[in-house]
């Protein structure tokens, strides 16, 4: 599972990518995947596990509520990092199993 960062411009994905290095996350500045949309046409691919121990320790055992859960908390420690670090985002999306993106967090 990875978490996506949709984005207004270009430099706010930059921004992101820069300051997670800076904290030892992975992050990289992609195309925005065809299922999505985005103003700027570029997206941020973040593991969840940089910011939940939950998605972290799930293993093939976890339950699909337990990674629901787990993502939802890691969306929300992204969406806080975001706005922590005023970068204008637009929303944070979950490649689920199948392929397809759930809406995880949009910014106010």
């Amino acid at each position: 599972m990875k978490l996506f960062v949709t984005f207004h411009s270009v430099s706010s994905a930059l921004m992101l990518e820069a300051a997670a290095k800076e904290r030892g996350l992975s992050c990289a500045v992609i195309p925005v995947p065809r299922n999505l949309s985005s103003s700027c046409g570029y997206a941020a691919e973040i593991a969840p596990s940089a910011f939940s121990e939950t998605s972290a320790s799930g293993g093939a055992s976890a339950s699909d509520e337990a990674e629901s859960a787990g993502g939802l908390e890691a969306a929300a420690s992204l969406a806080g990092l975001l706005n922590e670090l005023c970068v204008e985002w637009d929303a944070v999306y979950r490649r689920n199993d199948g392929g397809a993106y759930d809406l995880m967090a949009r910014a106010e």
